[in-house]
């Protein structure tokens, strides 16, 4: 039980690893490894059309049958999972690495086992965070793409993954490739799913934006405070989105055939980029009139104050000279002396408040 707890916390995916550089982890932004057990999942194709789940003992029968095809899925990866990657597959040691352990950016590498060429291949997916603060989350999949075979592996359930992949197998759509089209429709699921995010933080944003009132300064730092967390993220997506589409290009170029649907996800690859620009560019704008509106809300109370002070300077003045220990002061003799006195620093308050109101000062 210590292992697994130990092996858990190893695994959880925060929105730091999209940054190359790394950096400070913002706290809640992390998508820990559901609880429960390890789930392996064989789906096996036969030759003549018929889909079925399979137990693990009849594996290495569907993967070396002629014109099967095998999807292997995966899920909270495990000692089962290691050990069918590493004595059933024949998977290299970096390689099952890499399908066990977490990574910081999207990853393509492709090595050779038994005379055949598969393709390892580490993308991200995008859900939208809304329990402690409004954010993105990094979902990392892992496929590793095979001639007659495709093996996907993942934390947690992905309808995008499963609905995708089972449909195909049943439709037989599978051309001369079947792993790469199994693939691209993994892909091509994971992608779409970046812009309906997209589109729900930019909702959001916009609802923020109406919150930022410098009147109600509470409710205006929680709402910035959400808007500065929403850009700083929208930015670890542009990295992380660019270098994804770089590896989907790469990806497409290691099949002839699929070459045009790849680039094609790849696309949609640049859609999510440039709506995370365009939404990062309307958070920056949000901000910065926030600052401005704030600033010179600011400003005229400073303003205000400064005249205000200016008008009650000579009066203090005035007042302090007249209210000193001294015998003989001019006009003490006076009976009407404090009248006058009141008068004066009336008339000045007065003609003080017109010529400052004339100027807009007030």
């Amino acid at each position: 039980m210590a292992e697994e707890k130990k092996r858990g916390k190893g695994r959880r995916r925060y929105l730091g690893v999209w940054d190359p550089t790394g950096g400070a982890e913002r706290e809640g932004s992390g998508l820990p490894v559901e609880v429960g057990e390890e789930k392996v999942r064989v789906f096996y194709r036969d030759p003549s059309g018929e889909t079925e789940e399979i137990p693990l003992n009849e594996l290495d029968a569907a993967l070396s049958e002629e014109g099967g095809v095998v999807w292997i899925d995966l899920i909270r990866p495990r000692t089962v999972a290691e050990g069918i990657l590493r004595d059933t597959l024949k998977f290299p040691p970096l390689t099952v690495e890499d399908c066990t352990a977490p990574l910081r950016m999207p990853k393509m590498d492709a090595f050779e086992v038994k005379e055949r060429r598969d393709v390892f291949v580490a993308v991200f997916a995008v859900r939208v965070e809304r329990e402690e603060s409004l954010g993105l989350l990094a979902v990392e999949v892992d496929l590793v793409v095979g001639p007659n075979y495709l093996v996907t592996v993942r934390d947690g359930p992905l309808p995008e993954i499963s609905g995708s992949v089972r449909e195909c197998l049943r439709s037989g759509d599978l051309d001369e490739e079947p792993g790469g089209m199994l693939a691209y429709h993994v892909l091509d699921g994971l992608i779409d799913g970046h812009l309906p995010g997209l589109v729900e933080i930019a909702t959001a944003a916009e609802e923020l934006e109406f919150s930022l009132d410098p009147g109600e300064e509470r409710a205006s730092v929680a709402a910035l405070e959400n808007l500065i967390a929403l850009r700083r993220d929208l930015s670890a997506f542009r990295r992380l989105a660019i270098a994804q589409q770089e590896i989907l290009r790469r990806v497409g170029r290691t099949s002839r055939s699929l070459r045009g649907s790849f680039s094609d996800v790849a696309d949609n690859q640049r859609e999510a980029v440039d709506m995370a620009d365009a939404t990062r560019d309307y958070v920056e704008g949000a901000v910065e009139a926030y600052r401005l509106r704030r600033d010179e809300r600011s400003g005229l109370g400073i303003r205000r104050l400064t005249v205000f002070a200016a008008i009650l300077g000579p009066l203090s003045l005035l007042s302090g000279i007249y209210g000193t220990n001294f015998r003989q002061l001019p006009g003490s003799d006076s009976p009407l002396a404090f009248w006058i006195f009141v008068a004066a620093q009336v008339i000045f308050v007065v003609v003080a408040v017109v010529f400052l109101g004339k100027r807009g000062l007030l």
